[in-house]
């Protein structure tokens, strides 16, 4: 019996420091790739020449305020030429609007008026944790209401992402947003959950659970979302506009297998685009002209 009830004491000790660890660990990802606190000593932006370029543009800042009382701005550069073609740009995790000169670039050339957000906790948003693309989805739904409130009726609008910034695009095509006539992502994710899964194991060689549902938890009660509802499987059938997937061959951030989940997830007019040799964010700098061609000529396609 006192062996019984010694066993007994040494498992409830091993199950608490098992559940101690997990709660630490879960704390420590969730601080490390959700708090601003975390994720702002990780990445330190360092400005092109067309970065550059585009902050030093006429421009407007817009703003919105959000449900959850953040102050959120935007970058806008009209067209040279007024029109009612508006793309919107979204930048990725750990950028900001200002280091999307390149993108900006590309449409502004084009002819078309470009707004450029910060999302929720990046740039000149306020924000302590970031939104995935899942909470930045009611974000970005508001921006192209303002859109639309601003260029009227006839607005016509693209959306274009990298990264975070492409999954937030995908997630907002299932809240149907009004005048959209295309989406373009490059090298986002299908679902948070599953990056988060592939990112603990990269960087940390660690398996996923029990790390993730507890660091979902601290999601759920500190930023106010639960990323595991996040899938572009969900948002994206309930979609039919025209879109463009474009992901390097080479992505070791985002695994290549992403691209073709949208891809086959997509139920409207599509188009996939693997960039040979690219790495994560890198098919514009690989592709060169091409990218401009095949982005710009796709956006033609459903600009009327």
């Amino acid at each position: 019996m006192k062996l019984k009830k010694y066993l007994k004491v040494i498992l409830l000790v091993v199950v608490g420091v098992a559940l101690i660890g997990d709660i630490a660990a879960g704390g420590y990802m969730f601080n490390y790739a959700f708090s601003k606190s975390g994720y702002s000593s990780q990445t330190k932006g360092h400005m092109s020449k067309n970065d550059k370029w585009f902050v030093d543009q006429k421009q407007t800042t817009w703003e919105q305020t959000t449900k959850d009382h953040l102050k959120l701005k935007a970058r806008y550069l009209p067209a040279t030429h007024k029109t009612n073609k508006t793309v919107v740009v979204v930048h990725g995790y750990g950028s900001a609007s200002k280091y999307m000169g390149s993108y900006v670039k590309m449409f502004h050339n084009a002819g078309y008026n470009v707004l450029a957000p910060d999302n929720r906790s990046f740039g000149m948003s306020q924000g302590k944790y970031a939104g995935y693309g899942w909470k930045d989805r009611t974000d970005l739904l508001n921006w192209i209401k303002l859109v639309n409130r601003r260029i009227g009726s006839n607005s016509q609008i693209g959306l274009f992402g990298v990264s975070m910034g492409a999954a937030t695009v995908m997630y907002t095509l299932g809240e149907q947003p009004k005048n959209v006539r295309f989406a373009i992502e490059d090298c986002g994710y299908s679902t948070i959950s599953g990056e988060l899964d592939y990112q603990l194991k990269e960087m940390f060689g660690l398996p996923s659970f029990p790390i993730v549902p507890t660091a979902s938890l601290y999601a759920d009660v500190l930023a106010g979302y639960n990323f595991y509802q996040a899938s572009t499987k969900e948002t994206l059938k309930k979609s039919k506009v025209p879109l463009y997937v474009i992901h390097g061959s080479k992505d070791t951030f985002v695994p290549t297998k992403n691209a073709y989940k949208n891809y086959n997830y997509a139920q409207g007019p599509k188009k996939l685009w693997i960039v040979q040799g690219a790495g994560h964010a890198e098919s514009m700098k690989v592709a060169g002209n091409k990218y401009a061609d095949n982005t710009i000529n796709f956006a033609k396609e459903y600009f009327k």
